[in-house]
């Protein structure tokens, strides 16, 4: 049933209801709903109740919608769903504005979802595979493969985690931002966290390989901390395989189980995310963790340091070796067979350093080279 209104000479007013279907000739276009009003001075049609729209690569239900034909713009509201056919791409929501692709109107179709929307997403590379799911207060939509999303963000697969103030996403080109209280959480076997104000990263067959945390990075695992300004690693497998960090207003901090390294810029070497090297640059220093609150704690510095690890019977993951180069120094304390009583503090210099550790401590410090040093025995108590 419809209804015709001519408002001024020039200016019709077109109403429809008990469920209507509508096409645009010579395009791939219908829709759909319970009842419709088209406006020709506004160029807009209203369609009311279980609306359904159709093209050639998208599929859209809602409660409202307006479609505006000049523009090629469609506005939906309540109960959003919108479907991708060629990728698949999901989008729920409040409410949504569809720019489509048109000939003459522009080249590339954009949607722009409110009010909280989540959004499946999948590459046009790889309709396959897993998809991103984005929640944002909003989220833009750019062709098939660029998707940008604002407010509170979080996107999430079964490989990852993460959440920012807001967040960019270029699966043709394999990589992405997350920007402002960034973190990333891997979800593999052994998890790991990376924050800071922004983080950057790359995407391999749609696999996470690359993420640089900027400003503020902060970095967990299992065995060890690392906190710079700066941090970068190299996934594989949806482990951390390797990672390098620097900085200008702070030098990097790499914690492990028992020592802590700074320098200028620090590198790690973590293959299946088991941390094995560790090495500093620029005046590097690698302090033990204290045991109490007596005295100066145990460590070796140089111009570089290499620490090496190995897991103890329990599992720890413990240094076994702590190589200096260039002004390398170590001081130390020694202790009776008992590992209580002190036996006396060394305190050596030289180019080169070689210093072994067990799991009670430094067991032994070799100066290559040309070196010096000091022995110091504790004073005998008085009878």
């Amino acid at each position: 049933m419809a209804r015709q209104v001519e408002i001024a000479p020039g200016i019709v007013h077109t109403y429809a209801g008990g469920g209507v279907w509508a096409s645009c000739r010579g395009r791939p276009l219908s829709m759909r709903a319970d009842s419709a009003a088209w406006y020709s001075e506004r160029d807009k049609v209203d369609f009311i109740g279980r609306v359904h729209f159709r093209d050639s690569t998208t599929t859209l239900a809602s409660r409202t919608a307006t479609y505006f034909p000049r523009d090629e713009r469609l506005e939906a509201y309540g109960d959003v769903r919108l479907l991708n056919l060629e990728t698949g791409s999901q989008l729920d929501g409040p409410a949504l504005i569809y720019w489509r692709e048109a000939p003459g109107v522009r080249d590339t179709a954009e949607m722009l979802a409110t009010r909280r929307p989540t959004v499946r997403y999948r590459s046009a590379g790889d309709t396959a595979a897993e998809p991103y799911v984005i929640v944002g207060q909003q989220v833009r939509l750019r062709g098939a493969d660029r998707t940008w999303a604002g407010g509170n963000v979080t996107v999430e697969r079964s490989d990852f985690a993460s959440r920012a103030d807001s967040a960019e996403l270029d699966l043709a080109a394999g990589r992405g931002a997350f920007r402002g209280h960034a973190e990333v959480q891997g979800r593999g076997e052994n998890q790991y966290t990376l924050a800071g104000r922004t983080i950057v990263f790359r995407l391999e067959g749609n696999k996470l390989r690359w993420v640089q945390a900027n400003g503020a990075g902060d970095a967990t695992s299992k065995d060890w901390r690392l906190r710079a300004d700066t941090i970068a690693f190299d996934i594989v497998n949806e482990q951390i395989e390797r990672g390098t960090a620097w900085g200008d207003s702070s030098r990097p901090n790499a914690l492990s189980q028992r020592h802590t390294m700074r320098a200028d810029s620090v590198a790690l070497d973590t293959p299946g995310q088991r941390l094995e090297e560790l090495r500093g640059y620029g005046q590097a220093v690698a302090t033990a963790a204290r045991d109490s609150l007596d005295g100066e704690p145990d460590w070796v510095a140089g111009d570089s340091l290499v620490a090496r690890f190995d897991s103890t019977s329990a599992g720890e993951r413990i240094v076994t070796s702590l190589e200096a180069r260039g002004r390398a120094r170590a001081y130390y304390r020694v202790y009776e067979a008992d590992g209580v009583t002190l036996a006396g503090i060394n305190y050596s210099r030289g180019r080169h350093i070689v210093a072994a550790f067990d799991e009670r401590g430094v067991q032994r410090v070799r100066v290559v080279g040309e070196g010096d040093g000091v022995y110091l025995e504790p004073i005998p108590k008085r009878p």
